[in-house]
C-alpha cells in the first residue's frame, strides 16, 4: 500500500512540473472526518492541531519552530510577555500582557476581554457563548487553568489550581 502511495505522489508530482509556483489554492489532504468544526477548535486529535490548529490560529504564546535541530522554546504569540506574579505566595498567578494594535479579521480589537470571553466559551458552563463539544475538545489542553480575570484592556490574569513552572496555556494543542 505504501509503495502504492509513493507511486500515485511521485506521478503527481512528475505530471505537474518541479517548479513550485504561489498561485491557485493549497489543498491538504489528511485523515480527518468529513464535517469539520465552525467553532474555532481544530478537531480530529493531533492531526488536525499539526495541519490547523498551528498554522490558521494565533495563540497567546506559540511554540518556536525556527530551528528543526534543537528543542522548541516558547516565544510571545498574541500576548507580548507572561509570567508568573512575583507578588503572588502561593506562585499560581500568571500575568499575560497582551499585544496591542492586533485586530481579529471583522476589525475589533483583541483584548483581554476577548481572551476572558474565549476561556469562557470552553470553561463556563453558565456563559452564553459556552460550547460542549469545543470545551470537551479544549478544556483538556488548559486543565491546570483555575480562575482568570481581565485586569486592565491588554492584561490578563490566570491562577491556576496548583503551582506550576511553566506556562499553564499555550497554543492550540500544547
Amino acid at each position: 500500500m505504501n509503495r502504492a502511495l509513493a507511486g500515485i505522489f511521485a506521478a503527481v508530482f512528475i505530471a505537474s512540473g518541479s517548479a513550485a509556483s504561489a498561485q491557485g489554492t493549497l489543498r491538504i489532504g489528511m485523515t480527518a472526518s468529513d464535517i469539520p468544526l465552525t467553532t474555532g477548535q481544530t478537531d480530529n486529535g493531533g492531526e488536525g492541531m499539526r495541519f490547523m490548529g498551528y498554522t490558521v490560529y494565533d495563540a497567546l504564546i506559540n511554540w518556536d519552530l525556527s530551528s528543526a535541530t534543537k528543542p522548541s522554546g516558547l516565544v510571545p504569540g498574541l500576548a507580548a510577555s507572561w509570567g508568573l506574579d512575583e507578588g503572588d505566595p502561593t506562585k499560581t498567578k500568571w500575568i499575560f500582557k497582551l499585544r496591542e494594535g492586533v485586530k481579529f479579521h471583522d476589525g475589533s480589537d483583541f483584548t483581554a476581554d476577548a481572551v476572558i470571553w474565549n476561556l469562557d466559551k470552553i470553561i463556563k458552563k453558565d456563559s452564553p457563548q459556552f460550547d460542549p463539544r469545543q470545551s470537551g475538545q479544549g478544556l483538556t489542553r488548559i486543565p491546570a487553568v483555575g480562575v482568570y480575570r481581565a485586569v486592565d484592556k491588554y492584561t490578563v490574569e490566570i491562577t491556576t489550581k496548583v503551582p506550576m513552572r511553566r506556562c499553564p496555556i499555550r497554543s492550540p494543542g500544547s
